[in-house]
């Protein structure tokens, strides 16, 4: 084997004589011998110590790539995460802010993993809409009911029709408005001494028919009257005409009654003048020969009444007509 020469530590074989280089004795010399044997054992201490150095390198190698790798892949966790959580943010913000059934219902579809808060607050949202949504439904409903009412409190226009309107709708738009028309009415009201005046009136045309007392008749209606009968301007020759065409051949004899409620306003005629208006029922009782014909008849009256208590406006609709049924 190759030995390292003592002298000029060049390396010769163990079997030569001499050192070719330096020309010592190799070959027998005890110094030799003495003096490579621990140098060898040290080489072979050094060579099984740089194996072990390179086997540890590559571990380490090894470590740091498995180390960088996982790294890498938290890293890519991380930033993924993060995108989407920042997507979800976004289609969150985005989903409220539209106030839209259909943005909020696509969110959830989506976003199934999206936190709680998030997801309980879209539905929140929703169910919100849903009862807005049925509240504007049956707010539509009530609407319709009350405009109806109202409209046939005002044909009735009466404080009793409006008290009754606001009985039924207690929240109603109209409120302010109706309280206003009753106020309206309630100074329009005749007195009671004004209502017995127009009562009085009223009795005395009836039965100056009922007497068939053209004269009586004609002084309580003016010349010419505002209305009578639906005739505009209508004279005194159309009222005697009136009451000559209830008396046919087979009547003996007719009776007028008013009958209460009798009621009383202040109002303003079609040609501007103040006048109480009266409305009331009466009814008429037939005495004929023909007992066929009809006997018994029903009328809503409305006279406008003049200060100087005269029926300027008088109108008569039929509403009862009974013919086999008599009255007194």
């Amino acid at each position: 084997m190759l030995i390292n020469c003592p002298e000029c530590n060049h390396q010769v074989s163990d079997k030569a004589a001499t050192c070719p280089h330096c020309g010592i004795q190799i070959a027998g010399n005890p110094d030799i011998a003495g003096s490579n044997a621990p140098k060898h054992r040290k080489s072979d201490t050094k060579s099984s110590g740089n194996g072990k150095n390179k086997s540890s390198r590559w571990a380490i190698i090894f470590f740091i790539i498995l180390t960088l790798v996982f790294a890498v892949a938290v890293g890519s966790y991380y930033l993924h995460t993060q995108m989407q959580k920042q997507d979800e943010e976004a289609a969150f913000q985005q989903a409220v802010e539209s106030n839209n059934a259909d943005e909020l219902q696509r969110y959830l579809a989506h976003y199934g993993a999206a936190p709680q808060v998030h997801r309980d607050s879209v539905k929140a949202m929703l169910q919100h809409m849903r009862d807005a949504e049925r509240n504007k439904e049956e707010q539509e409903q009530l609407d319709a009911i009350d405009s109806i009412d109202y409209a046939l409190a005002c044909k009735i226009n009466t404080i009793d029709a409006y008290e009754k309107y606001l009985q039924e709708h207690p929240k109603s738009k109209r409120i302010a408005e109706v309280k206003e028309r009753i106020l309206k009415l309630a100074s329009n009201n005749a007195t009671e001494e004004e209502v017995d005046f127009a009562r009085s009136v009223c009795r005395r045309f009836f039965q100056s028919i009922n007497s068939h007392d053209t004269d009586q008749l004609l002084s309580t209606v003016p010349t010419t009257m505002t209305r009578f009968l639906n005739r505009v301007g209508a004279t005194n020759s159309d009222v005697v005409t009136f009451m000559e065409k209830l008396y046919k051949p087979d009547v003996n004899n007719l009776n007028f009654r008013i009958m209460e409620p009798f009621t009383a306003k202040h109002a303003t005629d079609e040609g501007g003048s103040e006048v109480l208006r009266a409305q009331f029922t009466a009814t008429l009782s037939i005495d004929r020969e023909d007992l066929t014909k009809e006997r018994f008849s029903t009328y809503n009256v409305t006279a406008d009444i003049t200060p100087d208590g005269l029926i300027s406006r008088f109108n008569l609709k039929k509403v009862v007509a009974q013919a086999n049924e008599y009255s007194e």
